[in-house]
């Protein structure tokens, strides 16, 4: 019951008619981010050499932190993130 009380103390109806279809539309947005980030990595899969006791010394494996790899790893932690902190904004203006 706190909880909605919480929600209607915060924000009145006039911000929360703005803001809730705001929120909507950039939640959208990021998850539609979220799945375009997702389906553009590789499955990790891939790295089987490190089953069999293989170590690759590449250039590749040396710099990934500067890798396309990482780079949607990273993208994919903060969309995630972001929609997660706007989700719970938002279920927080609807009550």
């Amino acid at each position: 019951m706190d909880m909605f009380l919480l929600g209607a103390a915060i924000f009145q109806p006039s911000v929360t008619n703005w803001l809730r279809p705001m929120l909507a539309i950039i939640m959208a947005l990021v998850g539609i981010g979220l799945v375009v980030v997702i389906t553009m990595q590789k499955g990790t899969a891939n790295n089987i050499s490190a089953i069999n006791g293989q170590e690759a010394d590449t250039y590749a494996g040396k710099n990934k932190s500067k890798s396309k790899g990482s780079i949607l790893r990273t993208l994919t932690i903060t969309f995630g993130v972001v929609f997660v902190v706007l989700s719970i904004f938002y279920f927080v203006t609807f009550f």
